[in-house]
């Protein structure tokens, strides 16, 4: 369980050295005695406007005040999606930087927290009457130097990123699959010899937008593409400017010759024009034969048991080899991605995980190609610490051939509900925005957030209401499929056309079902028109948000 637990969780960015520990974390986040929240702070203001957010500062020390001191710093982003401090003297050209430094005004720089106490500092942002797009800067919190100190000086340093998404006159959103590739990584002192993916992604436009990605591998073998493998890209933010150069390691060691890539990205939800490339690929030459990801078919593809508090359950999966080569089998469990580094009030996403109460019989096996095996999945729910309705856990079958190298992992949903307590669903719309497409086209996005006790089955849509309610145009918003666990938010998308729209006012309304006969809806009003021959489309009014109807 240990392993499958460190494989599978996802984890924080961090950088440590002798003398500065620097913390990039979603959500509250305690670090060597003080604890900032929020961790990113996001603003969606009109331009000419001014806006502001309380930043708090809270000490988890019983017996020491804390000094600590706050800056603003320009920001921008690396080639491998993580945040890219810019200090003074660096060389980087500011110039070119979507930055609201010069925007924001910090009530504080200094304050000192008394022991178990919370001080608050107001983040001001003053925008332009000219701004349009997206821009960022961040904030540096972090303890004083003591002085005199003898040894090694420790200081703690969070980042809190501020990002501004003006409201008003949508910018264009132009994001692109600009390569794909592979690369052999020989053996280190510290690291096996892998083959590692890499994806190149550039935004050409002004949008700040979430994305995630994949590779699908393919060799050409007796005239014949043979899948491989697939290479995963996380969920990530990707600033205006920027160009990515994203790295999945497929924890295989390849042979040489022709393969064939073929790349897609999800932008906001929506899947973009995708990326096809054939390559000559240099490989380990120690390496004859070809390690392909094994087919392994689970009956049933997600497990839904109910419990009460200090019962056993106990189910049989169906484990089926569908390749022709033998494989070993490592079964665990552990916590699915999106519930980890999340929290709702004093709600942990670690808190609904199932995962050590699963355990698998056998844990490991051998299965030869063609066969089927059967395993148990036995669930012990404790009698005194499950007071949620739902809890959920990620069964993985990690598979293997006899040389070690990867053969894939399949992996399935486990939910568990308590027949004790009665399950809440709850959703919200945090927003809705809108960015150029191409001609007449807008790209409308919602961002939608599971506030509820209990997963869902996401539908979304969007409508554009005349003044009586009628909708002249709608569409389905796209998203990652798939059900929404507790505390998870996700991005959805699609294009709407204005072209054959009246000019006028309209309102733009936004729902997403979150249970039978109950949906979470949005809007915002907007104006169409005509410049230069051509629909535009403005939001004329701060977005407001009606109640779950």
């Amino acid at each position: 369980m240990k392993n499958w637990n460190n494989t599978l969780r996802m984890s924080c960015f961090c950088v440590v050295s002798l003398s500065v520990v620097v913390a990039l974390f979603p959500g509250t986040v305690r670090g060597q005695g003080f604890m900032v929240k929020p961790m990113k702070m996001e603003y969606a203001p009109r331009a000419g406007t001014k806006v502001k957010k309380v930043l708090e500062l809270r000490n988890t020390l019983e017996n020491v005040t804390r000094s600590l001191d706050l800056r603003l710093v320009e920001l921008s982003q690396g080639t491998k999606g993580a945040w890219r401090i810019i200090e003074p003297g660096s060389g980087v050209d500011t110039s070119k930087l979507p930055s609201c430094l010069k925007w924001i005004k910090l009530s504080a720089n200094k304050v000192d927290v008394k022991p178990l106490a919370m001080e608050s500092v107001t983040v001001e942002v003053n925008i332009p009457a000219s701004a349009r797009g997206y821009y960022m800067a961040g904030i540096i919190a972090q303890t004083r130097p003591k002085a005199n100190a003898k040894g090694i000086n420790v200081v703690v340093r969070f980042l809190i990123p501020v990002l501004v998404d003006i409201q008003g006159r949508p910018v264009r959103q132009k994001i692109e699959l600009s390569d794909i590739g592979m690369v052999y990584k020989e053996a280190t002192a510290k690291a096996v010899p892998t083959t590692l993916v890499n994806l190149g992604i550039s935004n050409k436009g002004r949008t700040y937008s979430r994305i995630q990605g994949q590779v699908k591998l393919e060799y050409l073998s007796k005239e014949r593409w043979r899948p491989v493998s697939r290479a995963e890209y996380k969920k990530m933010g990707i600033m205006p400017g920027v160009v990515l150069s994203l790295d999945s390691d497929i924890k295989k060691r390849l042979p040489s010759g022709k393969y064939r890539l073929s790349a897609f990205l999800y932008v906001d939800g929506r899947r973009i024009k995708p990326l096809n490339k054939e390559v000559e690929f240099k490989g380990d030459p120690k390496v004859t034969s070809l390690a392909t990801d094994t087919a392994l078919v689970l009956e049933p593809t997600q497990v839904d048991l109910k419990c009460v508090p200090g019962s056993t359950r106990t189910t049989v999966i169906k484990v089926e080899n569908a390749s022709e080569d033998t494989v070993t089998i490592q079964a665990g469990a552990a916590l699915p991605p999106s519930l980890a580094g999340v929290a709702l009030g004093k709600l942990k996403g670690v808190e609904l995980s199932c995962a050590p109460w699963l355990r698998v019989s056998p844990a490991k096996f051998t299965l030869r190609g063609g066969r089927k095996q059967n395993v148990r999945l036995i669930v012990r729910m404790p009698k005194d610490k499950a007071s949620y309705s739902n809890y959920y856990g990620l069964l993985g079958l990690k598979a293997s051939y006899p040389d070690g190298q990867s053969a894939g992992t399949t992996t399935s949903l486990v939910t568990v509900t308590n027949s004790k307590v009665e399950a809440k669903p709850a959703a919200r719309i945090d927003n809705i925005t809108l960015a150029g497409g191409e001609g007449s086209a807008y790209i409308i996005q919602i961002r939608g957030a599971n506030l509820g006790s209990v997963h869902f089955l996401p539908k979304c849509r969007v409508a554009l209401l005349d003044v009586r309610g009628q909708a002249v145009t709608q569409s389905i918003l796209n998203g990652e499929p798939g059900i929404m666990l507790p505390l998870a938010t996700r991005s959805f998308s699609s294009e709407m056309d204005f072209k054959d729209v009246k000019v006028g006012v309209y309102q733009l309304q936004a729902s997403l079902d979150f249970a039978s006969g109950e949906a979470a809806t949005h809007r915002i009003r907007v104006r169409v028109a005509v410049e230069d021959g051509k629909k535009t489309v403005t939001v004329v009014t701060p977005e407001k948000k009606q109640a779950s109807k």
